[in-house]
């Protein structure tokens, strides 16, 4: 019970925690206080109770395929959001000094959408966590376990976000906007893969044949597994539809910070 705890809020910390991590690096490049985090953080705690609440009446929906649905709708919207962010920071990010010329995007625009993607990315994994543990606030002996193990993966997943922040932050300007950009563009190809997945467990996509199958040497259930899942969307045995779609999604993203790049 331990270990399959730390596992599941370590996959559900992880994503959320690394996606923060990626926005605060970018909004210091844009030499700008990153006071969306908190408002993010409430919002989408509210929504992510909202919906684990109604998580029984969702999934009803659309002949019992609510849940996977919305789910689909929610990692859509959040890649649709990431794109939409590489456009901006990169049409409006910091330059040079020496290029004698600096812009920065509108604060209440940038801000609102920082704030959209937290939300999002919250409202995703939390609702998942509150199904998860109020399955055991009346199990006594079960319910140490789970918080012991829980706070275990919450605790790594909290600190490889901060890992891949100040690794981030340490690179130089450029490098960093860059390196955010394309970590941005992984996690968004993660965000359309998964889409993919739940689409086509709601029979709205068909499903292929597996590309590969790595699953004998690294499992998706190792942490290994579950932090490249986290980080880069590794899945052990991806379909052809999943594949199509991570790498929409990563390609919309650099294609977004290109132009944006270019109409400065």
């Amino acid at each position: 019970m331990l270990l399959t705890s730390l596992i599941l809020i370590l996959q559900e910390t992880l994503e959320a925690a690394l996606l923060v991590s990626m926005l605060a690096a970018v909004t210091l490049q844009l030499d700008r206080r990153f006071t969306c985090l908190p408002y993010g953080l409430f919002a989408g705690g509210v929504f992510a109770w909202v919906y684990a609440v109604n998580m029984g009446r969702i999934s009803e929906w659309l002949d019992y395929a609510g849940q996977e649905i919305l789910n689909a709708a929610l990692q859509i919207t959040l890649c649709a959001a990431i794109v939409l962010f590489a456009w901006m920071v990169s049409r409006n990010r910091v330059a040079p000094a020496s290029s004698g010329s600096s812009q920065n995007p509108s604060p209440v625009g940038f801000s609102l959408l920082c704030t959209l993607i937290i939300t999002l990315a919250i409202t995703r994994e939390g609702s998942e966590l509150f199904v998860y543990l109020g399955g055991f606030i009346s199990q006594g002996e079960n319910l140490r376990a789970v918080l012991t193990g829980g706070g275990i993966g919450f605790g790594i997943g909290i600190s490889a976000a901060f890992l891949v922040f100040y690794g981030l932050v340490s690179l130089p300007g450029a490098w960093r906007f860059w390196a955010s950009l394309v970590l941005l563009a992984l996690f968004s190809g993660n965000m359309l893969a998964q889409a993919a997945l739940q689409l086509m467990q709601a029979d709205w996509l068909q499903s292929g044949a597996p590309l590969w199958d790595s699953s004998g040497w690294l499992p998706e259930e190792s942490i290994t597994g579950q932090m490249l899942y986290a980080l880069v969307g590794y899945e052990s045995r991806p379909s052809g539809t999943q594949a199509a779609a991570y790498l929409a999604g990563m390609t919309a993203v650099l294609i977004a910070a290109l132009a944006g790049s270019r109409s400065r």
